[in-house]
């Protein structure tokens, strides 16, 4: 039977993480493999201000996941840490030229082999993460139930995406054993790539930069120096990934990541990358403020706090492309069938299935994030419009700009497009009028709000 818990924002497997490295003189209440990692890191040549600390981030709670909080005020601009390029985890042969093109494959194989031969702290680091919490590396029972929730198997799908996102759950582990050559069936081989999903910015591993918890809300760490940025790549070879504050920090504050919204090194995922693909990813359902986007409706918003501040205690729906009739009426469509499942499955005994615990509650955390996702876009006063349909397959593209929709960097494929060759409709389908979406606010019905807590972890 599903037990009743609180909608709280926590990673698959209720993984047990740190938030930030500081010097041996400032750690507390870490176990014995932190602790030995962040003087690992301090001895060879890694700065971590000394202003941090390392604690739970309910302070009274052992069982809270850990975080970065700083003991001490601290500037805008103020360096956070800086992990040397030679303690970054990458591909062997990694070459900056390459850099579009290099898979992280490399980089799984090396961080198997640190896991094997324990050769460094941050193998043992990563060898003492729990196993199986981001969806792509569930049970075969546990992903099923999620397939049946998303409704991924419907005939009258065009394509695959049609569903309910995320999308090509199914895939993960076979895209990894055809891209790498790699043995999925090796235990300690999907331990590494497990870690290098999950964990990995692209293709390198940063021990500590992997460790800060993710709020898109309240982010207030970027670095110095654009890893990704051909113009950068000495300087990040020079100085490693330099982390710096955005803002003023006060005392008790915790120092908290953006995992797609960075300024710097993860605008690509910018407009694309939401709350589903956060879950499939890194394994965990965020908080407000959320993106969803429903490729088969044709719909993208924004959910976040009114003023973006919680004590407002109201939702509100901000469409980042204008909405249709026939979107919404998809949605609600979804939104009913969604309720069905819930009536058949959350009742059953999950155990004699063969599902974890926690696989189960993950999947009804995130059963709880897409209700009401649906829900408050349905219900919503926006205005609705039949354009979208006869705009370019980049209609889900923000303002126009990007042109990643044509790449494999987006998970979301475009839909078919509805143009006909008159040429007022020819106009609509070019890119040039994307730059005119819409954003419409519209404020959700107060009924049934459901609580979003503040922290996730990575």
């Amino acid at each position: 039977m599903r037990n009743p818990c609180p909608l709280l924002v926590v990673l698959f497997g209720a993984i047990e993480l740190t938030g930030a490295e500081a010097g041996p003189s400032t750690l507390v209440q870490t176990d014995a493999v932190t602790s030995q990692l962040l003087e690992w890191l301090n001895e060879n040549g890694a700065y971590i201000n000394e202003k941090l600390v390392v604690r739970h981030v309910v302070s009274d709670d052992p069982s809270s996941p850990r975080g970065v909080f700083a003991t001490q005020s601290m500037e805008e601009g103020e360096t956070v840490c800086r992990i040397p390029w030679n303690l970054i985890v990458k591909p062997r042969d990694w070459q900056w030229k390459d850099k579009g093109e290099v898979l992280d494959c490399g980089t799984i194989e090396e961080i198997k082999e640190m896991m094997s031969n324990r050769m460094t702290p941050y193998g043992e680091y990563l060898l003492a993460q729990p196993k199986g919490y981001t969806p792509g590396f569930w049970s075969e029972a546990a992903m099923g139930l999620l397939n049946d929730m998303l409704d991924t198997d419907k005939d009258v799908h065009e394509t695959e995406y049609d569903g309910l996102p995320p999308h090509d759950i199914e895939d993960v582990l076979g895209d990894i054993a055809e891209e790498c050559d790699g043995d999925i069936d090796d235990e300690l081989y999907r331990h590494a790539a497990q870690m290098v999903k999950a964990r990995g910015d692209y293709a390198f591993l940063v021990p500590f930069y992997d460790m800060m918890n993710h709020h898109n809300g309240k982010f207030n760490v970027k670095h110095r120096y654009n890893p990704y940025d051909f113009e950068s790549s000495d300087l990040v070879e020079r100085f490693g990934y330099d982390i710096i504050t955005t803002k003023a920090l006060n005392a008790g504050e915790e120092l908290i990541n953006s995992y797609n919204r960075c300024s710097s090194a993860c605008t690509q995922y910018y407009d694309w990358f939401g709350t589903p693909e956060m879950l499939l990813h890194y394994g965990f359902v965020e908080s407000l403020p959320q993106r969803w986007l429903f490729d088969f409706a044709r719909i993208k918003f924004d959910l976040d706090w009114k003023d973006s501040d919680e004590a407002t205690n109201e939702v509100v729906v901000k469409f980042l492309v204008p909405p249709s009739e026939k979107g919404i009426k998809l949605l609600q469509q979804e939104l009913t069938r969604l309720e069905s499942f819930a009536l058949v499955r959350e009742t059953m005994n999950y155990e004699d299935e063969g599902i974890s615990a926690g696989e189960w509650e993950s999947l009804w955390l995130y059963y709880d994030a897409l209700h009401d996702a649906l829900s408050y876009a349905v219900k919503s006063n926006a205005s609705v419009t039949d354009d979208v349909w006869t705009w370019s397959d980049d209609w889900w593209v923000k303002d126009g700009t990007l042109v990643s929709a044509n790449t494999y960097e987006h998970t979301v494929y475009p839909t078919k497009r509805s143009c006909d060759s008159n040429a007022s409709q020819s106009q609509l389908c070019s890119n040039s009028s994307l730059q005119d979406h819409a954003v419409l606010s519209s404020q959700a019905p107060e009924e049934e709000m459901r609580r979003f807590t503040d922290d996730a972890s990575h």
